[in-house]
């Protein structure tokens, strides 16, 4: 399968499994209910997915961006307005085509199949693991590099070793953290 395909399967799976266990259900995202969580996916596709687009398009350069607390929490209540069916229903519809582009679907990847992996550990399931979520593995060492220590090398390895990737200075003490792909990117 594609990138693409893996996407749109991750999130068909994602809304199947947000319907199975209800509004309330717990995530494992803090607090939020499984409603909480469908509001946010579908927030983020605001505007064509313009907004995500943009940061996710800086964050895969390693800039990290975090929208004003405030916007982000509007533009979810807004979209909670909607009632969880609503939402769920607009998960079922493909994804919008800026979040496919190639630079960032590994992303689009990651959010789904992250939320929808603390969805059913929440709730006692289970979910496949889709075979290009490697592809988000040379991104977490970039995508974690604020929370580093500065003096160290950060390597992340797939069990297989056949991705490897890393940040941090070159001339520091390196550190290995060695999993299969999905066990790197919980």
């Amino acid at each position: 399968m594609t990138i693409t395909a893996d996407i749109a399967a991750e999130r068909a799976a994602l809304a199947a499994s947000l319907l199975a266990a209800g509004a309330s259900a717990p995530t494992g995202c803090g607090d939020w209910t499984a409603l909480d969580l469908a509001s946010h996916l579908v927030a983020e596709e605001r505007l064509g997915g313009l907004t995500t687009f943009i940061a996710r398009s800086l964050a895969v350069r390693g800039v990290a961006v975090a929208g004003p607390p405030t916007l982000v929490d509007n533009a979810i209540r807004l979209e909670r307005r909607q009632g969880f069916a609503a939402l769920v229903n607009r998960l079922r519809l493909p994804v919008p085509r800026l979040l496919l582009r190639p630079r960032v679907a590994p992303l689009a990847l990651f959010e789904y199949w992250t939320h929808h992996d603390e969805l059913t550990r929440a709730t006692g399931s289970a979910h496949a693991v889709p075979a290009t979520l490697s592809t988000v593995v040379p991104l977490l060492p970039h995508h974690q590099r604020n929370k580093l220590p500065a003096a160290v090398r950060v390597t992340v390895a797939t069990a297989d070793n056949t991705i490897r990737c890393s940040a941090g200075p070159l001339s520091a003490a390196e550190v290995t953290v060695c999993g299969s792909t999905e066990n790197l990117v919980r």
